[in-house]
């Protein structure tokens, strides 16, 4: 998981379908247990995953209207579609990554109505 500036993370959830924000603190003992385990989750995926320290970059917690840590924050086609914070059910978030990921955006007219 790549740690990256506030405005590349933003770029990068207006470019890409499918984003995975991980917000965190330093000073945050569960953050620091919680990121390892979601980059073993999808160390096999192609999901974008970028990590954002809220210390460094306070304009998150606005933007997110985020008041704890950690939060994972799935986005796709720029907007939020997932949110989980503090504690995380990775069964869930893996679950919903598949489905997002499984969406085809590109159906014709006639497999829609035929």
């Amino acid at each position: 998981m790549q740690t990256v500036t506030f405005t590349y993370a933003q770029d990068q959830i207006a470019s890409k379908q499918l984003v995975l924000l991980y917000l965190s603190m330093p000073n945050c003992s569960v953050c620091h247990a919680v990121k390892p385990q979601v980059e073993q989750l999808f160390k096999n995926s192609s999901l974008p995953m970028f990590h954002l320290d809220a210390n460094t970059h306070p304009e998150v917690a606005s933007t997110f209207q985020v008041l704890t840590a950690p939060v994972i924050l799935l986005f796709f086609e720029g907007k939020e579609v997932h949110r989980q914070a503090r504690f995380i059910d990775f069964k869930k978030l893996e679950e919903l990554v598949k489905n997002y990921q499984s969406i085809n955006l590109s159906v014709s007219y006639d497999e829609l109505f035929s």
